[in-house]
């Protein structure tokens, strides 16, 4: 009997452990094959940041100062101009320019009643007024002669009416435009005035020198190109006539009599030349 009874209680257990449901053992299995165990991030210590932002902070401010040393150097070095004494005796100036540049030069005035006129020309030019007749002189000066020496000369701004003015250069064929005419604005212009007129640079045709510049003439409304022939005509209608020329001294002080020359073209490009005689056309004020 009591063997009968451990075979049931034996049979009783087995049969118990057999009705546990198969879904519950593979629903187990499929939760411990789909765990991704890549997703368990382990809790790190973090960092103590600050040394290395310290660290940063440090070489910007550097950097910043050195950008800021050299600019001041550069500045300095490159910009910085030394202040100009005025002396209080100097006679009072007008100040006198051509286009791009700011030449500033001390100005002597003078009114001829006879021609209608005024100008201011360089304090170191002499001014003589004869017979209708005005010149401005300079002081004797190196010029370049169209042969390309040197030679010890003097320039000369004449005005005079068109009538008494001596076109006699012009009478072997005309005159050539050795450089472009150039365009100036009159300073301070009356009211019967242009506003403008064009200064042209010519060789005269019984010059033989390439390149040699014979005079500078006063041409209003005309202006020539480089090579362009200039008739006679045109320098005529121009009144007052108004010119520059060239004289060669006899001495280094030119206390002889000058003779007339010409000189090289590319003098035009020298600034301390062309700028005085420029600024003398532009503050002429024809009534």
């Amino acid at each position: 009997m009591d063997d009968e009874r451990d075979n049931q209680a034996g049979m009783n257990r087995q049969h118990q452990t057999s009705t546990i449901p198969h879904d519950a053992y593979e629903a187990a299995s499929q939760a411990t094959e789909e765990t991704d165990y890549t997703q368990f991030t382990p809790q790190l210590r973090s960092k103590k940041k600050w040394p290395r932002i310290l660290g940063r902070s440090l070489l910007v401010i550097l950097v910043l100062a050195g950008i800021g040393a050299g600019g001041y150097w550069f500045y300095t070095n490159h910009y910085k101009t030394t202040p100009q004494t005025t002396n209080s005796s100097s006679r009072k100036t007008s100040p006198s320019s051509t286009s791009g540049q700011s030449a500033v030069e001390p100005t002597k005035s003078y009114d001829a009643s006879d021609l209608s006129l005024s100008f201011s020309y360089p304090e170191n030019w002499s001014v003589a007024d004869t017979n209708g007749k005005l010149t401005a002189t300079s002081p004797a000066m190196q010029l370049t002669g169209a042969d390309g020496q040197p030679q010890t000369g003097q320039v000369i701004l004449t005005i005079s009416s068109a009538a008494a003015a001596d076109f006699s250069m012009f009478k072997k064929g005309g005159a050539v435009a050795v450089l472009a005419s150039q365009k100036v604005s009159y300073a301070s212009p009356a009211s019967t005035q242009r506003a403008n007129t064009y200064i042209s640079f010519l060789q005269y045709a019984a010059t033989t020198t390439h390149g040699a510049l014979d005079g500078i003439f006063v041409t209003g409304d005309n202006g020539y190109k480089y090579g362009q022939n200039v008739p006679e005509a045109d320098v005529t209608k121009v009144d007052p006539d108004i010119r520059v020329t060239f004289v060669k001294c006899a001495t280094t002080a030119c206390s002889g009599p000058p003779t007339a020359t010409n000189i090289s073209s590319n003098v035009w490009s020298d600034s301390s030349f062309a700028t005085p005689i420029v600024n003398m056309i532009k503050s002429l004020q024809l009534q």
